[in-house]
């Protein structure tokens, strides 16, 4: 008699699937969150953009791969034997193939210092940041008009190989011997760009509010949920299961696109390089998704009817009882979250605005609980 009185109404037992319902569906919503906010932030924001660029440049096996893709390019476009035959006398002409082969590999050694130069890495570094601003303005549909070669959208580095083969000095005016499309990169062509912009509208909508329709579901979960503190332990787990999630998916297409795109071993830790860094933000957002799951349990514990949560409430009730003390301490752990950024989202003011209020609610919620149990607690 007593199960049956104590089972809750019928009518109230859709609640507890319904609101695990709604908190599963913000958990994938944060993951593709996670990963629309990590594309549109690489590959969209330019100051994102121009970092991973230079720390590209300064790895020093992406070095090598840089200066030996330079070294082919000049190659390819200029006939260096041709020139140097140009130069040497005619009964010496035979030497020009020699020379050529000889200078190769001369050629990407010194390529190779030159990359390590500061001067030279700002001029990279600009260069990319022009290209992928231009990229940027078509997509956004803010460029008043798309030069197209052949019907191909294209960006143009042709001043990285010019820089490098006036550095490199092999053969004199080396650079007006290169032709006009060295160094174009092919990028999508003009007939696909009314669905890449599309698709660049749709991202950035994605990545600027899927957030906030994840927290409307848990909010949602949460307020019809028959056990609020069980349902907000889930969230807590599904977040630490997003981060691990994101580094486990990290791990395992790093692995398989570093084995499908290296030619030779010896390619390997070139493109493992570029592989970590390009993916750097992920990564971040990995290990956020785990801290921030972290602290969540920790803060559904320490509100818990546990023992030990009753202690540690009763230990802090003294601390907690001194506003400006308590709200300081918040505050300066919020600022240091949001100025670290690891995900590009905690940046926007909405979602900063709503952490705050958020994270100001708990922090009350925790000093008044605390004063109920302790009440004659005094501040320190």
């Amino acid at each position: 008699m007593n199960d049956v009185e104590q089972r809750p109404p019928r009518s109230r037992r859709w609640r507890g699937p319904v609101a695990r319902l709604l908190t599963v569906l913000g958990v994938l919503l944060i993951v593709v969150s996670v990963v629309a906010n990590f594309v549109e932030r690489q590959a969209l924001d330019s100051d994102e953009f121009e970092e991973t660029a230079r720390q590209l440049l300064l790895d020093e096996d992406i070095q090598q791969r840089v200066a030996a893709t330079m070294t082919d390019q000049l190659f390819a476009n200029v006939d260096v034997q041709a020139a140097l035959e140009e130069r040497l006398p005619p009964q010496q002409d035979a030497l020009a193939g020699p020379l050529s082969g000889a200078l190769r590999p001369a050629t990407e050694s010194l390529a190779i210092r030159i990359l390590d130069r500061e001067r030279f890495q700002e001029l990279w570094v600009q260069s990319l940041g022009a290209a992928q601003q231009q990229v940027v303005r078509i997509l956004d549909d803010e460029a008043r008009f798309v030069e197209t070669e052949g019907g191909v959208v294209a960006v143009d580095l042709r001043p990285l190989l010019v820089e490098l083969s006036e550095q490199l000095r092999i053969v004199p005016d080396l650079s007006s011997r290169l032709p006009e499309d060295a160094g174009v990169i092919r990028v999508f062509e003009a007939e696909q760009l009314e669905t890449a912009q599309t698709l660049t509208r749709v991202l950035r909508a994605v990545a600027a509010w899927i957030w906030a329709l994840a927290l409307a579901l848990w909010v949602a979960a949460v307020f019809i949920a028959r056990d609020r503190r069980k349902e907000i332990r889930a969230i807590a787990v599904g977040f630490f299961v997003v981060g691990v999630l994101v580094l486990a998916l990290r791990d395992l297409v790093g692995r398989y696109l570093v084995d499908e795109l290296s030619a030779s071993p010896t390619q390997e830790d070139s493109v493992q390089s570029v592989w970590d860094i390009l993916t750097r933000l992920l990564a971040d957002a990995g290990w956020a998704g785990i801290a921030l799951g972290v602290v969540a349990l920790v803060g559904v514990w320490l509100f818990g009817p546990s023992r030990r949560g009753t202690a540690a409430r009763r230990a802090l009730a003294p601390f907690l009882e001194n506003g400006a003390l308590t709200y300081g301490v918040a505050a300066f752990a919020f600022l240091v979250v949001f100025l670290w950024g690891p995900i590009s989202y905690v940046q926007r003011p909405l979602v900063i605005v709503a952490f705050a209020v958020l994270a100001a609610l708990g922090v009350e919620a925790l000093r008044r609980k605390a004063a109920s149990e302790a009440p004659d607690a005094t501040p320190d």
